[in-house]
């Protein structure tokens, strides 16, 4: 749903939580202050039905006024809030019932409907002049919609008025990477007239802005003021602004100075202590990072994802046992964040060295952090020569639904590590567990192929298209394998033909189209295809089937450049070198050459 609307059911929330910031931007996540729900309404779901209230400006409503609003609500559960907007606002009309006003208002943003969310705030505003929340939802409205001078002009009387805008800054915290909606917020403060930028929300947003536009120099400036004005709220953003601005300026002493000072007046703040410990981190200050970290009043939960936050830093930056130490402190409660613990607790012992202490707190990770370490564990395997440990360990860890994403991986690890054995023995393994994954077999079937035992590849195949007849990838790899592993060409030619009809856009297909055409002598025809195939992606082994093509219609030159090419991007392809090693080996001569 759009952001504004977010905001709004998030109304009179005085001390939201907000997630750290990271290097380089300011992500402030904050509730804004308005809106008749504690709780935000994901688009698409149903408005609650409420208890009738009974008229402000009479003791009962007329009996035609009630019937309205049961048939209003009747529509509302009915048939949504874009139905039910509009008797709900032709009784508020009638009614001038405040109630009723705040009620259509959360109607209107449940049907983000731009149009009903103005009528709805005009109306509440044309019966409470000084509903702060009809105010904000609106702003943000003509915000999210990009009308800047009807936003300046809504902002310079909500002022007028005195009602508070100290939504504003949070909003725009909330929508900080929103490019479009940052310059339209910026375009709207800056049309308000000078003596408007002395309110305390506006100034605040002024610095967010700048901050936004890279102005660090004068947000330093806007904040410090901000800061030293007793009458300023919602400081702990403005510590985080204001330390950003001055990392960027190169004063990270002053950072830090201000983070220290921000933590003093909010103890619990992780959002300023993230980064209070990234700075002093970068700075080489670790044993002060490690004092900061201790003597935050964190609550225990906070004290867990700080303590994780803080070892990946460490991690990061070549301190793997300072982190082995903070994760080993923490108590046995770690509220529900063990594998993420663990996780780290595994990598800090393999960056020091203990391999094998590692691979045993790793395998004791699971949940949404089982897959990463799996491959993790995998990779440590083949640097303590345990590789024959991988596949047993690979196929006892991942679930069912995990297998062939998980298999897959580990089979390209398996082969860069030049042990195809090992990569066909997981395979066959899966395959035996689970013989119904496409995936697997498909996999099994190619890399049978590379290994030479191309027969298992053609059966295989043939076992996939009995199950799937029309899918072209199946078809074009069992045409191309028939064309260069066997003399069947007309065969492989009928199933490379049926993949081209299924699929005439994928180059493989095109390539092996072209292929098999040279092969049956037909040099015009096979250079049509294979030069559509090279257009559309320059692969290695489909520029040795053009650049032979083109050799064998005596352009040679034009041979040599498609060769050259090709070359240039895989250097190692062992169909490419073997085709110009056959054809015209002095080309690789003068490209060692040029390379030396």
């Amino acid at each position: 749903m759009p952001s504004y609307l977010h905001t709004f059911a998030y109304a009179h929330k005085k001390s939201p939580t907000m997630r750290s910031a990271a290097t380089l931007f300011l992500i402030l996540s904050s509730a804004a202050l308005f809106g008749c729900s504690s709780t935000p309404q994901p688009a698409g779901t149903p408005v609650k039905p409420q208890k009738i209230a009974p008229n402000t400006s009479t003791t009962k409503n007329p009996n035609d006024q009630i019937e309205a609003l049961l048939e209003a609500e009747f529509t509302l559960q009915r048939e949504g809030p874009s139905k039910a907007f509009q008797p709900f606002y032709q009784l508020v009309k009638k009614t001038r019932d405040e109630h009723l006003a705040e009620r259509l208002m959360q109607i209107s943003a449940a049907s983000q409907i731009n149009m009903n969310i103005e009528k709805s705030t005009d109306l509440l505003i044309s019966i409470d002049p000084f509903n702060e929340q009809a105010y904000a939802l609106k702003l943000q409205m003509l915000l999210q919609s990009h009308r800047p001078d009807e936003a300046t002009t809504l902002l310079s009387s909500i002022i007028d008025k005195d009602v508070s805008v100290h939504f504003l800054p949070l909003y725009i915290d909330k929508n900080i990477r929103n490019t479009d909606l940052i310059n339209t917020v910026t375009r709207t403060l800056a049309q308000l007239p000078n003596s408007y930028h002395n309110n305390l929300s506006v100034k605040a947003s002024d610095a967010r802005v700048q901050f936004s536009a890279g102005d660090y120099k004068t947000t330093t400036q806007t904040t410090k003021a901000l800061l030293a004005n007793k009458k300023t709220t919602d400081t702990e953003p403005l510590y985080l602004l204001l330390a950003y601005s001055q990392d960027q300026l190169g004063n990270q002493k002053s950072a830090i100075s201000t983070l220290e000072k921000g933590l003093s007046h909010f103890p619990q703040s992780t959002r300023l202590l993230t980064p209070l410990l990234e700075f002093l981190v970068h700075s080489g200050e670790i044993k002060k990072a490690v004092e900061s970290y201790q003597n935050t009043a964190l609550t225990h939960s906070d004290h867990t994802q700080a303590s994780i936050t803080f070892s990946n830093l460490l991690i990061a930056t070549g301190h793997p046992k300072t982190a082995l130490a903070t994760l080993r402190a923490l108590p046995e409660n770690k509220y529900g964040l063990e594998n993420q613990v663990g996780y780290l607790i595994a990598t800090a012992l393999s960056d020091m060295g203990e391999k094998a202490q590692a691979i045993k707190e790793m395998k004791a990770v699971s949940g949404v952090l089982n897959t990463h370490a799996t491959s993790q564990i995998a990779l440590w395997l083949y640097d303590e020569h345990r590789e024959n440990e991988i596949n047993s360990m690979v196929l006892s860890r991942t679930h069912r639904e995990h297998i062939p994403e998980v298999v897959t991986s580990i089979c390209r690890l398996h082969e860069e590590k030049q042990h195809n054995d090992l990569s066909l023995a997981l395979l066959n393994d899966a395959l035996t567990a689970y013989p119904h994954s496409d995936a697997l077999r498909y996999r099994k079937a190619l890399l049978e192929d590379s290994m030479g035992n191309w027969q298992n590849t053609i059966a295989d195949l043939k076992h996939l298209l009995d199950k799937k007849p029309q899918d072209a990838q199946y078809l074009n790899a069992l045409g191309y394998t028939l064309l260069t592993r066997t003399k069947n060409i007309d065969e492989a030619m009928h199933y490379i033909e049926e993949a081209y009809q299924q699929d005439p856009k994928d180059p493989a297909i095109i390539d092996s189209l072209g292929w098999g055409l040279f092969l049956q002598g037909k040099l015009t025809s096979a250079s049509f295809y294979l030069k559509k195939a090279w257009n559309t992606l320059q692969d290695a082994e489909i520029g040795a089937h053009y650049g032979e093509v083109l050799w064998q219609q005596k352009a040679h030159n034009q041979a040599a450049y498609i060769w050259e090419k090709a070359l240039k991007e895989s250097p190692q392809n062992s169909l490419l070198l073997e085709t110009i090693k056959r054809l015209s080996p002095s080309l690789l001569d003068n490209t060692i050459k040029d390379n030396q």
